[in-house]
């Protein structure tokens, strides 16, 4: 099946805008740079919801994967959908930061009627990634994390293991922050909830912005400087069963 991509913009100062939709893979979106959109979910608000902010436009590609190289442009979007065999999909799509492919069992199994991609953590660190590497990115990632204990990341800006920017969920809480030589930085953190097994996780990184969501509501939002372009991908840190069923990603303009 194919997903258009929606890029919905609004202001830092203004908040969050309801999003435009599209064909969704159960409503897989990467967000605008001044970002929100998606669907499932409660979170703490840092701004007015239902705002302005103008249409980034509405970039789409068709699902399948994406292989790095080529120069992004602001507006592109691609979405990864798994298929055939899941260490062959893992091995030439992605490439690891962490740990290796035996510490994450991929496999391609049906769910809801599609390929998902599950992966089975065997609780040492694991984080694959993107081979092309970006500057400002909005991530989407529909994902089930019900089998899971332990801490789901979205990493971008990665260089490696020890340097990297993330939003991460464990346990009915989202963290944003930031990894430098190994030292965490956190920018923010709130509880959050989700109504499906199925949940819309995005990250969003436009110049010194930084922004966490469930569907269309930010849970965190944080500042820092910008970091130099890097990849982005998941990270596991824990044990049980993680489901994907997209990976879309979409390049941003600075806020």
């Amino acid at each position: 099946m194919t997903i258009l991509a929606a890029l919905v913009l609004a202001s830092c100062s203004q908040g969050k805008k309801s999003e435009s939709g599209g064909h969704q893979h159960e409503g897989t979106e990467a967000e605008g740079h001044h970002d929100d959109a998606g669907t499932d979910g409660e979170a703490h608000e840092h701004g007015d919801a239902e705002e302005g902010g103008h249409e980034h436009g509405d970039a789409g590609e068709e699902g399948g994967h994406e292989h790095g190289g080529e120069e992004a442009n602001s507006g592109e979007s691609n979405v990864w959908t798994p298929s055939g065999d899941g260490v062959e999909a893992v091995q030439s799509d992605f490439h690891f930061i962490a740990g290796t492919i035996d510490n994450i069992n991929p496999e391609i199994v049906e769910a809801d009627g599609q390929s998902v991609l599950k992966l089975t953590a065997d609780g040492t660190p694991a984080a694959f990634v993107f081979h092309k590497s970006y500057g400002n990115i909005g991530m989407a990632v529909r994902v089930n994390i019900t089998e899971f204990k332990g801490t789901a990341k979205l990493v971008h800006h990665a260089e490696n293991a020890d340097n990297y920017e993330f939003v991460s969920i464990n346990d009915g809480k989202m963290r944003l922050g930031r990894v430098v030589e190994g030292e965490e930085k956190i920018f923010d953190e709130a509880d959050y909830s989700a109504d499906d097994q199925w949940i819309n996780l995005r990250a969003s990184a436009a110049g010194t912005h930084y922004k966490g969501y469930i569907g269309n509501k930010m849970v965190t939002h944080g500042h820092g400087d910008e970091m130099k372009d890097g990849y982005v991908g998941i990270m596991l840190e824990g044990t049980g069963e993680v489901q994907v069923k997209s990976i879309e990603t979409a390049i941003l303009e600075n806020e």
